[in-house]
């Protein structure tokens, strides 16, 4: 019976026409503990093959994702978007920026790298450098370069420039054929080969990087940098190439998204967001169905969307997983601008029952590790985070320290704000529906998203749950039980305190 057991159900808590935020309610302690926390995975699915092992999502925000952010998550098992606020210098859209960043991260870590940066004989020292600078790998220049007759990814291979090859102050003007190792010294592996057979090549013969040819022609490259990687970030989402997930954010005007999606998708994308604030829209409608058309295999994620009526339409346009917390940001004022949002925890709860083939994001209104355990534990399948994630060293901007608490803080804004709204880029009225503001800087993200995980995985202890879908079955069942704070409880338990 209900009034037998401690704390009241979801069905209880979550009344029809009452909002639900995060501070609001806390999970009770009333399931023993028979498992071990090794026996936790937090593994979970976003559609179209795309599996996280930390179910984590850096937000789409010019003061969050960059290629660096990007990399980072996705090496600690979650998953960038790159927001599509790139401008040129005249405050004009600059696509190619975007699709540049997609490169840097799919090239960061691979298995067979496919398309390898390469140069020609004939080149000379300080060209095949500045080829180097121009296609980063995250943060680092290219040093080593496959050697081709013509200087095409798939050329003819004649021999391979390391960095240990050239100096950048003695041999600036020599030719690449002056430096490099020749065709006759070059250790080569031939088409088919495992990837464990290359690795196996790469230690057995001392070397960093091994070409991998088809009858005379570069078919890939394979590096011991990569193998390292692999060894070191165990979690890492990567597609079936080895190579690491990215996604990417596109708006809804189609005489500007198709070309982003075009040139985004080539670069190597694994999907897209459709990024608006308001998901439930006939322009969203028309976009997610152009992208699921002809764009079949690529993740597609909507919203964002807060009512069961928006999650019920964009299922049937075909949508894969969707953003879900209106107006709950930290950074966002549409609640007050427009007068149009949701309580976060409700819109998760109510949305994750009504679909029945989409991945729930519960975005916004998270700003401690216990939320996230909270929005797991109501519906969601992953997280979007901004606030958690801006003061990173990864993210975006400078650290500064505040003027009066004397502590490192970077900035911080809404998408919605006057501030990321430069020329009309994103397309919002007059009215601004979010602002800037700053952060503490919280270190790195392979410090900072570990002890993120540490704290899920004690919230999942706890409740004596393996998996996300195992607690989904509990909140089902109403074994997952909860109690309302009042906003006294609320504030002593420091839920209203600085971010």
């Amino acid at each position: 019976m209900e009034s037998s057991k401690s704390g009241i159900s979801a069905e209880k808590l979550f009344k029809e026409g009452l909002g639900i935020n995060y501070d609001d309610f806390t999970i009770l302690d009333t399931s023993f503990t028979d498992i071990d926390r090794e026996e936790i995975n937090l593994e979970t699915s976003l559609g179209k093959n795309v599996v996280l092992k930390t179910p984590i999502i850096a937000s789409p925000m010019d003061t969050v994702t960059n290629a660096e952010m990007c990399i980072a998550i996705a090496l600690q098992g979650g998953i960038g978007c790159i927001h599509y606020n790139f401008k040129n210098p005249d405050g004009s859209l600059d696509i190619d920026k975007q699709a540049e960043i997609v490169k840097q991260v799919k090239r960061f870590e691979n298995g067979f790298i496919e398309n390898p940066v390469t140069v020609s004989p004939e080149h000379k020292i300080y060209e095949t450098i500045k080829i180097g600078e121009e296609h980063k790998v995250g943060k680092s220049a290219i040093d080593t370069f496959p050697v081709t007759e013509n200087g095409k990814s798939h050329g003819k291979v004649v021999g391979i420039l390391r960095k240990q090859d050239y100096s950048r102050t003695k041999h600036t003007n020599l030719m690449v054929k002056e430096r490099m190792i020749p065709l006759e010294k070059l250790i080569m592996a031939e088409w088919p080969i495992t990837l464990d057979e290359a690795n196996d090549m790469l230690w057995d013969n001392h070397i960093l990087s091994l070409p991998i040819v088809e009858n005379g022609n570069l078919k890939y490259l394979v590096t011991r940098s990569d193998l390292d990687k692999n060894e070191e970030y165990p979690l890492a989402t990567k597609d079936d190439k080895k190579r690491l997930r990215v996604l990417f954010a596109v708006e809804t005007r189609p005489e500007i998204a198709y070309e982003r999606l075009e040139k985004c998708f080539n670069a190597g994308a694994d999907g897209c967001i459709i990024d608006t604030s308001q998901g439930y829209t006939k322009y969203e409608r028309d976009m997610a169905k152009y992208i699921e058309k002809k764009y079949t295999d690529k993740l597609l994620i909507g919203g964002n969307i807060s009512t069961k009526e928006a999650c019920e339409a964009l299922e049937k346009w075909g949508l894969d997983a969707y953003r879900c917390g209106q107006g709950s940001g930290s950074i966002c004022t549409t609640a007050g601008a427009i007068g149009i949002s949701s309580a976060p925890v409700s819109a998760v709860y109510d949305c994750a029952k009504t679909t029945k083939k989409m991945k729930t994001i519960a975005d916004g209104g998270i700003k401690q590790v216990g939320d996230i355990v909270k929005a797991l534990a109501v519906g969601a399948d992953a997280v979007m985070l901004g606030n958690m994630l801006a003061g990173t060293e990864e993210s975006p901007g400078d650290v500064i320290i505040d003027p009066q608490s004397g502590l490192p803080i970077k900035g911080y804004r809404g998408m919605g704000s006057k501030e990321a709204n430069v020329s009309g880029i994103r397309g919002y009225s007059r009215l601004p529906q979010g602002f800037s503001g700053y952060v503490k800087y919280r270190d790195s993200i392979h410090e900072w998203v570990p002890l993120i995980i540490d704290g899920i995985i004690s919230g999942f202890h706890v409740k004596n749950c393996k998996s996300i879908k195992e607690i989904h079955k509990k909140i089902d069942s109403g074994d997952l039980r909860f109690q309302i704070n009042s906003s006294k409880q609320s504030k002593e338990k420091g839920l209203y305190g600085p971010l």
